[in-house]
């Protein structure tokens, strides 16, 4: 771990964890000296974390009262809009038309699984891309540090059913509207078997916790959402059609399949959902 600037991210993110703890937001962070937190030794980077007993709950065993929970962190999150200099803003490169459009034709020539799929839906997927950057500056008005991925795999439960957040190395400045919207589309289970259930569940706890939806934002939000999933369904249709690695192809195809999914299924809800966040926002 020699690159200077990934050394840097990694020990800002976690001391972004340091410093929500410190305004009470349950987080686990390594231990550090003078806020440095990453230890190299022999070119390869360490991070020590202290021993807890909380686990992380498996997603067949999410329950209301876990999606709750999970708003309510997220709404003090997001109300605490604290400052970390040492968290510099991550870089966003939305995927072009050309570029899409090269990924596809590849896809179809390589006879990579989906690929008729994908051929069918391009100019859905082109779309997409369309709206993705004026989205991402739409949204980008108004922002504040986050974890950026409060999947349940990044949430440990203890004894008393609290949580403790894990995993920081995605926090950075995202628009709150945005970051909920995601995560309720995530506990809803957009790229499995979607119930609007928790996805409603959250957007009113954390509406009930303070948290602010904008009105005004949530399609932007959407067209973000969107655009994200795209920019990663492109870059794993180029691992699945590389002719080399091919546990790589193996990983790409499987999250060709995966994102293929979450976007149908938002197609499908998309006026549902509006409609839920809608009622919740002001």
């Amino acid at each position: 771990m020699s690159d200077a600037a990934t050394v840097a991210q990694v020990n800002a993110t976690e001391i972004t964890a340091c410093e929500f703890s410190r305004h009470d937001v349950p987080s686990l962070y390594s231990l550090h000296l003078d806020r440095q937190h990453l230890q190299l030794l022999d070119g390869t980077g360490y991070l020590v974390y202290p021993w807890t007993d909380a686990t992380a709950c498996h997603r067949n065993g999410i329950e209301e009262h876990h999606a709750v929970i999970v708003a309510r962190t997220l709404a003090h999150i997001h109300r605490s809009d604290i400052e970390v200099p040492e968290l510099g803003d991550v870089p966003t490169f939305p995927v072009t038309a050309e570029r899409a459009i090269e990924l596809v034709q590849l896809a179809k020539k390589r006879n990579v699984r989906y690929s008729d799929i994908l051929q069918d839906r391009l100019e859905d997927i082109l779309r997409i891309v369309a709206l993705h950057a004026p989205a991402l500056q739409r949204l980008a008005t108004h922002q504040v540090i986050s974890h950026g991925d409060l999947d349940h795999k990044n949430i440990l439960w203890d004894g008393e059913g609290l949580p403790l957040l894990i995993d920081w190395e995605s926090a950075r400045r995202l628009n709150p509207s945005y970051e909920l919207l995601l995560e309720a589309l995530d506990w809803g289970g957009i790229t499995a078997h979607f119930d609007p259930k928790p996805f409603k569940t959250i957007l009113q706890a954390y509406v009930d916790a303070g948290g602010v939806i904008v009105e005004d934002l949530i399609p932007a939000a959407s067209d973000a959402i969107q655009g994200a999933w795209v920019s990663w369904l492109l870059y794993n249709v180029g691992r699945a059609v590389g002719l080399k690695d091919t546990h790589q192809r193996a990983i790409g195809s499987s999250q060709v399949d995966l994102v293929l999914s979450a976007l149908l299924r938002m197609e499908k809800q998309a006026d549902r959902l509006t409609e839920i966040a809608m009622r919740c926002a002001c």
